[in-house]
């Protein structure tokens, strides 16, 4: 269960990561410019915002830590005290995770961040990138998946504030607990621990499991009454010999609901909420389970797909059109494929389909097929069009990290031959850039 809860922040944080990575691009533009055109950084720091509604704001600030970009109105205020800048005034600093606070400009909402620091050659401080994430994301995230009433979940900092605790999260939220031996001995470099405690919160005695995330400086948890887990025994037991049996059956019964619960959790944070769909993380663990299958018969082929000109149907009709677009191509992905092939998306407006026992001819004819349902039945907001690079893996030739960049070229290929077109990896394809 604390798996599944680690799980769950784990992609909250990377999600953010990424964030703060499509925020580096608009301070630090690939193509140089003059100089940075304020209301096009505002602009596209909303359009961010507006594609992940948990957001607060997104800040961009300077190095002496004013804010020179927000997705705020108004006059911004003073955040030069917050740790989320002071933090990076160290040289060597890394990504900073925040502790739950309140927020100064949307009054009682409890918030935390994502910063990190841009540098210049010599390794002083430029700006500070932050993304404010609601904190109720997660609470929302924990609660549909706590079927059991006397389960709860908590994610907490290193020193045991809490971000979010269900049930009763607004009771709890931003709490300090006692730093207890067995939980300040969950690190990253011995990230599991499970104690019987009472909770300060509750008073209750719980079995307690803790996991601290692989990547960031959080500790999820899962706890059970004890009195719950013992509950039909405890008028029974005469013998050691009926503790025994009791005991089995209650490890076996909390088992049972551990998986429950596991399945249900394990599912959302495998699928992309906007198509349903495996997401990225999901897609390439199913190709990595394959490259590894010991009985595999044949090779993986694999479908690299982009919507041509889409950055123009959001523009034009907006980004609930172009989310539109990605759910029914998706859709239709799905429906077209053989009951073999995985279907995920990739990232923005990309999607791979992996195509297991599969060779270069079966995969473009797949390819083709795709492509014309797509052009033929896919008209809103306007004709859509699909380029696909293709790629096989071959053994002991080319690997599964190599496949990819083989297909991400035969994709880029397909854009520069005109869009709307399908094309094979050559045998000694290198990785391409980026595609629209």
């Amino acid at each position: 269960m604390a798996s599944q809860t680690a799980l769950i922040a784990a992609g909250t944080l990377e999600s953010g990561e990424q964030l703060l990575r499509a925020m580096a691009l608009l301070v630090r533009p690939p193509v140089t410019v003059p100089r940075l055109d304020p209301e096009a950084v505002r602009t596209a720091l909303l359009d961010l915002r507006s594609a992940a509604p948990h957001l607060m704001d997104l800040l961009i600030l300077s190095k002496d830590g004013r804010i020179e970009h927000w997705t705020g109105s108004g006059t911004p205020p003073s955040v030069m005290e917050r740790e989320y800048y002071t933090a990076h005034l160290r040289p060597d600093s890394a990504l900073y995770v925040g502790p739950p606070q309140l927020s100064k400009v949307h009054a009682g909402r409890w918030f935390f961040a994502l910063s990190t620091a841009l540098r210049d050659t010599s390794g002083r401080l430029t700006n500070v990138l932050v993304v404010i994430i609601d904190v109720d994301l997660l609470r929302e995230r924990l609660t549909p998946r706590n079927p059991h009433n006397g389960l709860s979940q908590a994610l907490l900092s290193e020193d045991a504030r809490i971000y979010s605790r269900t049930p009763d999260h607004e009771l709890h939220v931003g709490k300090h607990l006692p730093l207890t031996p067995e939980r300040s001995g969950v690190l990253a470099s011995s990230p599991y621990a499970t104690t019987v405690t009472i909770s300060p919160l509750d008073g209750q005695e719980r079995i307690v499991a803790y996991q601290h995330l692989r990547l960031y400086p959080m500790v999820a948890s899962a706890a059970l009454p004890v009195a719950e887990v013992l509950e039909r025994w405890h008028k029974r037991v005469i013998t050691v010999f009926v503790l025994w049996l009791a005991l089995s059956a209650t490890i076996v019964a909390v088992a049972r609901r551990a998986a429950a619960v596991s399945r249900i959790q394990l599912e959302h944070a495998s699928i992309d909420g906007l198509t349903g769909v495996y997401n990225r993380r999901s897609i390439m663990a199913c190709a990595d389970a394959f490259e590894n299958k010991p009985d595999r018969r044949g090779e993986l082929s694999m479908l690299m797909i982009d919507i041509d000109h889409f950055k123009e149907i959001n523009d034009t009709y907006g980004h609930l059109a172009g989310d539109e677009a990605i759910r029914s191509i998706s859709h239709l992905l799905r429906d077209e494929v053989r009951a073999s092939d995985v279907v995920g998306r990739y990232g923005g407006e990309e999607f791979l389909v992996l195509m297991p026992d599969t060779g270069t001819e079966g995969a473009v004819h797949v390819a083709e097929k795709l492509r014309s349902a797509v052009a033929a039945r896919i008209e809103s907001p306007r004709p859509i069009t699909i380029s696909v690079g293709v790629a096989t893996t071959i053994r002991g030739q080319r690997s599964l990290a190599q496949t990819l960049a083989c297909a991400d070229t035969a994709l880029y290929e397909a854009k520069q031959a005109g869009r709307n077109c399908v094309r094979i990896a050559h045998p000694h394809a290198e990785p391409a850039g980026p595609t629209n």
